[in-house]
């Protein structure tokens, strides 16, 4: 790629085929999250019924319909396989990533815009959740729409164009709420509110505040309507169960403290991280940009918001991804015109990192620290390979001249670990976390009346 020409437009498409589509079917349905997500909307597609989500034919209540309808849907149109399961976590991301094209393409330029969308489908947590079945890439698609449309409106000059894209953007709210409940309609809020006092247009609030309102209730009115004619418990649990005990009891589910989202936050950025420092500091000079102020908002409010929830989980930032990414573009694209050395340190930091980590599996392998059945040796040299690769692009990336074959590099790290990090898992965890195979073995003893309890430790003590 060093004298290479890479066109990012052309290039970009062709990545998300390569890391997002191709391993969506390669490895078995992890527990519990694939499972259950692939089984109620199985059950969705089975029954018929589109308005009570069911798992194991008892009713569940911990989400609302939008995701499960997305994953049946997929199963429609590519059947019941592990491909289809993933496929609308897959094609949220694309979506995503489509939103930062049009706004950038609109209010900034077209290379920004190629830039910011690779940087965004090559993030650590932006691929791994994009190409794993749970709520959450499905989620992001609707409030990074629903972000972007904000943004239009704001910027919009005539009547029409405002009403039609706040109208918009209180849609994609709706399909938001749809997904993963209430505190959806909080992230655009925290938002889009501090941004137009910073931008001086608080009578705006008040003008169409009530238009974005509206047309998000419309959009969830009718299954919610559905649903408590249905299950009239449906909305105390949800609300109560899985909102104010969830995110502010003292007994909040997966309670963590309020550092807990940063190593996930440096971690979720890789590859770019390694650029973020030179990205950030170029952004000085640019912060009169209405659209860079926007984005910082973007990226700061939420943090912080989820950050002082005591219920966390590490996906609950995978929103900030998308603002990261335009700030990290017009960061890194300033970078490389300025000649800055700190992209070339940052890789070559990059490159023998990688390279250590690669060299270090090795060694414990064969010192015999590694939790390995003898049949299991090839699996440090897969990792070695992930580890060995990416150390490679990195390299590849400080020998490329043009900042687009830099990017192309970057943006090619994480394919080994995608296509290949599945096939390091020890024995241990496969049976336990990928139970297909254990399900193939015992296939023969089971018939249709046949009654399958799971019991952790009795069932792995028979492969140890």
């Amino acid at each position: 790629m060093r004298h290479l020409r890479i066109n990012l437009a052309t290039w970009v498409p062709i990545f998300f085929i390569i890391l997002y589509l191709l391993p969506l079917g390669l490895r078995d349905l992890w527990s519990p999250d694939e499972l259950r997500y692939a089984e109620i909307s199985r059950e969705m597609v089975s029954s018929g019924d589109w308005v009570v989500p069911r798992f194991n034919d008892l009713r569940y209540f911990e989400k609302p319909v939008m995701g499960y309808w997305m994953n049946a849907v997929s199963q429609l149109i590519f059947g019941e396989t592990n491909f289809a399961v993933r496929a609308a976590s897959a094609f949220s991301a694309l979506g995503a990533a489509f939103c930062i094209f049009l706004l950038l393409a609109r209010f900034a330029s077209r290379p920004v815009a190629w830039l910011s969308s690779g940087i965004y489908l090559s993030m650590f947590m932006v691929s791994g959740v994009g190409t794993y079945s749970v709520l959450d890439s499905m989620l992001n698609l609707w409030l990074t729409a629903s972000f972007t449309a904000f943004y239009f409106a704001i910027r919009s000059e005539e009547l029409r164009q405002r009403a039609k894209y706040y109208g918009l953007a209180g849609f994609y709210c709706g399909c938001a709420v749809l997904t993963k409940g209430f505190l959806a309609l909080a992230l655009p809020v925290l938002v889009v509110v501090p941004y137009m006092f910073w931008d001086k247009q608080f009578k705006t609030i008040l003008k169409w505040g009530w238009w974005v309102m509206l047309l998000a209730v419309l959009v969830c009115l009718p299954w919610g309507l559905a649903i408590h004619a249905a299950e009239p418990d449906y909305w105390h649990y949800f609300f109560w169960i899985e909102h104010i005990q969830r995110f502010a009891a003292d007994n909040a589910q997966h309670s963590a403290p309020m550092w807990y989202y940063l190593p996930f936050l440096a971690a979720g950025v890789l590859p770019w991280l390694f650029w973020s420092p030179s990205a950030i500091s170029h952004l000085k000079g640019q912060m009169h940009s209405p659209l860079l102020r926007y984005a910082l908002l973007w990226a700061i409010l939420p943090l912080l918001f989820f950050s002082m929830a005591k219920g966390k989980l590490a996906t609950y930032i995978l929103p900030i991804m998308a603002p990261l990414a335009i700030l990290f573009a017009f960061g890194i694209q300033q970078a490389f015109a300025k000649s800055c050395k700190g992209l070339t340190w940052g890789s070559w930091l990059n490159a023998i990192l990688f390279a250590l980590l690669a060299v270090t599996t090795l060694v414990l392998h064969y010192t015999g620290k590694l939790p390995l059945d003898a049949e299991e040796a090839y699996r440090p040299w897969l990792l070695f390979s992930i580890f060995a690769f990416w150390s490679a692009m990195a390299f590849l990336a400080i020998k490329a001249t043009s900042l687009n074959g830099k990017v192309a590099s970057y943006m090619l790290m994480p394919l080994g670990l995608f296509m290949l990090a599945w096939a390091t898992f020890p024995n241990v965890s496969i049976y336990s976390k990928m139970p297909a195979k254990f399900m193939q073995q015992i296939s023969h003893l089971v018939e249709p009346n046949t009654v399958l309890v799971a019991d952790y430790p009795d069932t792995m003590s028979a492969f140890n």
